[in-house]
């Protein structure tokens, strides 16, 4: 039932948008696509009696993807991801989309378009293995505005003068909206000190100039806390961020960085946070090189804590990249995460396969 119930608010949305009766086409054409990346670590993790090497696999997907475009111009599509690891988040995004001269919508558990829109600092290498702007290392630093997967709606306007508008609701901030389309169907409003109500928004501009390429960004995100207890707050986060390309020698350089500012972090009243990172990336042909660094100050924490990466990357062939690199993390500031003392140094070898 909840099938036929979004299906049907999709075909009454496409009508209204386009301002036309249903035209023949073809139908949808399902497509797959994927990635592997598979990575060698070696070093100290910060960690007492660690092993001191690990063979991870932390970030592999299969995407299904099903798209066509209706002879009055409308396309239209879902797409399901589905982990390539045992998890309890198995399925990752699964959405409807609509797309046209009105912008793109997107219904179902996707990120939001603060998250989709925001530019970071780029990666030493092309894949993004070696990027320390990730929940996956460290104490889960990260300089993107975001609310998570939650059941959602997201638009984005069409892009004018190189300037795009996007907006998200999420009705509750639980990762995967129960199954029934009455019965079971609606969250519970009063989840202590869980995720409400969600709403965020993004305007990026991106354009190029005689060879230079710009992007900017500012996103904004407020997450409700509901049926708080004593020192629970909403939380608030804005963020802005910028990357620069341009052509050097034979290869292209791109200079970025970021900054996120978070109030009341996960919901823990005062517990504010101030997040950067930098970074600068040089590609020429397969080969990438570059270095990028993350800062994270937070007010529970007795000092700024940042992580370091330095490497590269060499696309073997279509499909199959290598990363070599470098990572230092400095945790004196009494973070918690994946690295309990001072620091950590550790190698990494990885190889990412993708279609």
């Amino acid at each position: 039932m909840k099938k036929i119930l979004l299906g049907t608010t999709a075909l009454a949305t496409a009508v209204l948008l386009t301002n036309a009766a249903h035209a023949a086409d073809d139908g949808l054409k399902l497509t797959l696509g994927g990635f592997f990346s598979g990575v060698v670590l070696a070093g100290d993790d910060g960690n007492n009696n660690s092993r001191g090497i690990s063979f991870d696999s932390w970030n592999s997907e299969i995407s299904f993807t099903a798209e066509a475009t209706a002879a009055n111009g409308l396309t239209y599509g879902f797409q399901i991801q589905l982990e390539g690891a045992s998890v309890a988040d198995q399925i990752d995004e699964a959405y409807l989309y609509l797309s046209g001269g009105f912008g793109r919508i997107e219904l179902g558990t996707q990120d939001p378009v603060a998250a989709q829109m925001g530019y970071v600092a780029p990666s030493p290498d092309a894949t993004g293995v070696l990027t320390v702007n990730s929940g996956d290392y460290f104490i889960n630093a990260f300089t993107y505005n975001s609310d998570g997967d939650a059941g959602k709606i997201n638009y984005f306007t069409p892009r004018i003068g190189g300037f795009q508008l996007g907006l998200s609701y999420s009705p509750d901030g639980t990762q995967d909206p129960a199954d029934g389309a009455v019965s079971g169907g609606f969250e519970p409003d009063n989840n202590v000190n869980g995720a409400g109500q969600q709403f965020t928004a993004g305007l990026n501009y991106s354009k190029e100039f005689s060879g230079v390429t710009l992007g900017l960004s500012g996103t904004y995100a407020w997450l409700e806390v509901e049926s708080p207890t004593v020192g629970m707050d909403d939380q608030t986060s804005w963020g802005l961020g910028a990357n620069i390309g341009f052509g050097a020698g034979a290869g292209t350089v791109t200079l970025g960085g970021s900054y996120l500012n978070i109030t009341n972090f996960n919901f823990a009243d005062s517990d504010d946070v101030s997040a950067y990172d930098a970074g600068v990336q040089y590609a020429q042909g397969p080969f990438t090189v570059g270095v990028q660094s993350i800062w994270w100050d937070q007010d529970s924490f007795a000092d700024t804590i940042w992580g370091i990466s330095v490497g590269g990357g060499y696309k073997v062939a279509a499909g199959l990249d290598l990363s070599l690199g470098y990572m230092h993390w400095d945790n004196q500031g009494g973070g918690g995460g994946a690295f309990s003392n001072t620091n950590a140094d550790v190698f990494l070898f990885g190889t990412t396969l993708s279609f």
